[in-house]
């Protein structure tokens, strides 16, 4: 029996870290304070992405799994419109939220217990978006302008790089499988892909029929 991958190992923890997310917007209701969990994924996406880009997306988000794995099987997975992952659209909901968390903690500032509420109904409100864009599109379309996706793609920007040598056939499996759809092969000439919303799930990797992908500090061209 081969060896089970990072990534199969990685969609098998998706079903209980998904699920997180309804319990946290349910339990958030009733007791605010659980609210702050949103600033502890902030902190995490932001912290990791410095390192690994936006690997805390692949799977480690609560909403992200919950995408995959419950989502996806009602979306229509279609190609998401440009607009939505273009950076005017990024700042309009980065522009938005922060927006909504200052009218809303303003009243109830230095009180902890309230100030959690706020949160709360961000989680709630965005989740719903994410659920109804996700089913007329992708279900990860939220992933391609969420606030810290982004942060971390920037911060990100091309740290832990996937790699592609020029045996690359560019024949598009690796699009294929790629959650927030990316097609690596475009980036044949460049040798690395140049795109910060690379999850770094290596999906693509495993799917790959020539091995062209990888993510090793060096790419092992054909000779």
């Amino acid at each position: 029996m081969s060896a089970i991958s990072t990534a199969e190992k990685h969609r098998r923890l998706q079903p209980l870290i998904g699920i997180t997310l309804v319990l946290l917007i349910a339990a958030g209701w009733f007791f605010p304070p659980i609210g702050y969990f949103l600033l502890f994924c902030m902190v995490m996406a932001m912290g990791i992405g410095v390192f690994k880009g936006r690997n805390w997306c692949d799977y480690l988000c609560p909403r992200g799994s919950f995408w995959d794995q419950y989502l996806g099987r009602f979306s229509r997975k279609v190609k998401v419109p440009g607009f939505f992952r273009g950076v005017p659209f990024r700042l309009l909901w980065l522009g938005i939220l922060m927006t909504v968390l200052v009218v809303k903690l303003t009243p109830v500032w230095g009180d902890y217990y309230k100030m959690g509420k706020p949160f709360v109904i961000i989680l709630t409100v965005t989740t719903i978006v994410g659920l109804v864009l996700g089913v007329i599109y992708h279900h990860r379309i939220w992933c391609m302008f969420c606030p810290m996706g982004t942060m971390a793609n920037w911060l990100g920007r091309g740290k832990m790089p996937l790699r592609v040598n020029s045996s690359c056939t560019q024949c598009g499996s690796c699009e294929k499988v790629c959650r927030m759809q990316i097609n690596p092969g475009l980036y044949r000439a460049a040798g690395v892909v140049q795109n910060g919303d690379c999850l770094k799930c290596s999906y693509c990797v495993e799917q790959c029929p020539v091995h062209a992908l990888s993510f090793d500090d060096k790419s092992k061209d054909a000779a």
